[in-house]
């Protein structure tokens, strides 16, 4: 940062425990008594303007945040006041250890952890995901075929799959919904994407690592597949539409503590 600039920083928690509990507002009475100006967002459509974003919640409410707050230039800080807390920095126990990253910060003498997300569209609109990028059975009507879809890598066919959907994650999604569907693990700093099948009807149908410069095109082949952004329905897929997915042309910004491990995070969070 500029010297002498005041850092403004955005700070959200609209969980009906922090906000019922004054957690929000003691934290941001703590942060002006360090001398920063604050912003409170209650929506992801209100942030802008700030430095930085300090989120109170847990990986829910970080990713709700994230894409928005990335699309911006604007650096994230979890602290957990969630039930796992794998994206966040601090506990909620060490709220007041948020000062020392801000400071670094301050000073540009921080690290920051550029996490890679994935950029597609439906319908003409774009949505960004920082987890994964998701083609699956629509359950919201009956539905008992299979999910058929046909994957192509930079234009070239690679596969069809069959089964209940495909998975296109980060290395951040690695840990979240692709690890659960029996995809690798990849660390948060890998140039790579990981396609992972979700209940493959065959079993030569597995887990593929790709750089993160590679292209996909996922095509319907039949009706009823739903289109998911980090968790969230993005639209129906009608038969035989190509989805491209890619790398966005932007990253999630994480400040990250002195003493971080992201082997520790996995030790720790992934064991509970």
């Amino acid at each position: 940062m500029t010297e002498g600039k005041t850092m403004k920083i955005g700070v959200m928690g609209n969980s009906k425990k922090i906000r019922d509990e004054q957690i929000l507002v003691r934290f941001i009475r703590f942060l002006q008594s360090e001398g920063y100006e604050t912003i409170c967002f209650e929506n992801v459509g209100q942030i802008g303007g700030v430095d930085v974003i300090v989120v109170l919640g847990g990986d829910g409410a970080i990713l709700h945040a994230a894409t928005a707050a990335a699309q911006k230039n604007i650096k994230i800080i979890g602290i957990n006041y969630g039930t796992l807390g794998f994206l966040t920095e601090y506990e909620k126990e060490e709220t007041e250890k948020i000062r020392e990253l801000l400071v670094r910060l301050k000073e540009s003498n921080c690290s920051v952890l550029k996490r890679t997300l994935l950029e597609t569209e439906l319908d003409g609109k774009k949505y960004y995901a920082l987890n994964e990028v998701s083609f699956q059975r629509d359950y919201s009507v009956y539905n008992t075929q299979l999910a058929k879809l046909k994957v192509k890598v930079n234009q070239r066919e690679m596969e069809k799959i069959a089964g209940d959907g495909l998975l296109i994650s980060t290395p951040t999604g690695s840990t979240a919904y692709s690890l659960s569907a029996g995809g690798a693990i990849l660390a948060p700093d890998v140039p790579a994407f990981m396609l992972t099948p979700i209940c493959a009807f065959s079993l030569n149908t597995r887990p593929m690592v790709f750089p993160d410069t590679d292209v996909f095109e996922v095509m319907a082949v039949r009706k009823g597949i739903m289109l998911l952004v980090d968790g969230k329905q993005a639209g129906p897929i009608q038969e035989g539409t190509e989805i491209i997915v890619r790398k966005a042309p932007f990253t999630a910004d994480f400040p990250v503590r002195d003493d971080s491990c992201f082997f520790r995070k996995i030790r720790t969070k992934l064991n509970q």
